[in-house]
């Protein structure tokens, strides 16, 4: 009698306990896929301090040319590389907290038109080697076979091709110093690395049940492309998009410095650094603006990159 009655209590017991872990197991919210996206990402350090960084340098980008107007390019002989001020003898802010450079021209205004330039480009740039990229790259892992041989063809050539040899030439024959053929140029030799990842995608996701149902059902090729198949890529191409904003805005800035970019008129971190090479040792302030600024579009692009492709990874877990 006694040992059933302990019996009996065990198994109540454990019965409470199993139906207590089934009501906190139901109580635990559902998280969707861009739910655990975000929390996957907030808890990436690096990338989020790089958001922070981008955006930072976009609303200084917009606000400084806003308020300062033509600042950036008024040149001032009188100024030649005169220390910072805030305010000039008539008693009006000038905004030069760093000064100016040897034609007189305020830097801290010129700077924020540099940025803004630099990443304008980068983003442009961007926008055409993702559209060339997504176009080429899921004709041939949809297509398959001759053309999809054809044309990753043309991406090893492509890929064999000195890229900024071309880009010279592009921007040397049909306007230097013109801000959309710079992008145009940078755009048509850096979509190889968005069409290969996309034909990956592509190749492995033309054989998924739902593809081969909508196939079945009589879909376009269209119809499946763009609903059936381009969103579950799109994980790659962002990351890829993300890194290529560095790679854009750093070619850009080495096209200016060689001249082949943004002119001398313009501003462009690139052409900021032109300008204060000969002033490397007598004034390395130039020379450190516009580095820092492109230091930190590059490194907060990069760890951005790397943090959406952690987030965007489902194999990716959470921890609670």
């Amino acid at each position: 009698m006694v040992s059933d009655a302990n019996a009996a209590e065990i198994e109540r017991r454990r019965l409470e306990e199993a139906a207590a872990e089934s009501a906190e197991i139901d109580r635990t919210p559902v998280r969707t896929y861009w739910q655990l996206v975000r929390q996957r990402f907030l808890k990436h350090r690096l990338a989020v301090i790089a958001v922070i960084v981008l955006v930072v340098l976009a609303v200084f980008a917009v606000v400084v040319p806003t308020v300062t107007g033509d600042a950036w390019r008024t040149t001032q002989l009188f100024r030649d590389d005169a220390p910072p001020e805030l305010f000039n003898e008539d008693g009006e802010f000038t905004f030069a907290i760093l000064g100016y450079n040897e034609q007189g021209q305020n830097l801290f205004a010129r700077l924020g038109k540099a940025t803004q330039t630099s990443l304008t480009i980068g983003l442009a740039a961007v926008v055409l080697i993702v559209l060339i990229g997504v176009f080429i790259g899921s004709i041939a892992g949809y297509t398959g076979g001759w053309i999809d041989n054809l044309l990753m063809r043309f991406v090893d050539i492509m890929l064999s091709l000195p890229g900024l040899f071309i880009i010279l030439m592009i921007t040397a024959f049909f306007g230097q110093g013109n801000v959309l053929v710079v992008i145009i140029a940078i755009g048509l030799t850096g979509w190889t690395t968005a069409a290969r990842l996309v034909r990956a995608e592509f190749l492995s996701l033309r054989e998924v049940d739902y593809v081969q149902a909508a196939r079945a059902l009589g879909a376009s090729p269209q119809r499946i492309i763009l609903r059936h198949m381009l969103p579950p890529a799109l994980a790659p191409i962002v990351v890829a998009a993300t890194l290529g904003i560095a790679d854009s805005v750093v070619v850009e800035s080495a096209l200016s410095f060689l001249g082949f970019g943004i002119g001398r008129d313009g501003a462009s971190l690139g052409t900021m650094l032109q300008n204060a090479r000969d002033y490397f040792f007598s004034g390395p302030l130039k020379v450190l603006y516009p580095g820092v600024v492109l230091i930190l579009i590059v490194l907060s692009a990069s760890f951005l990159g790397d943090g959406l492709r952690d987030a965007l990874d489902p194999r990716q877990r959470v921890e609670k």
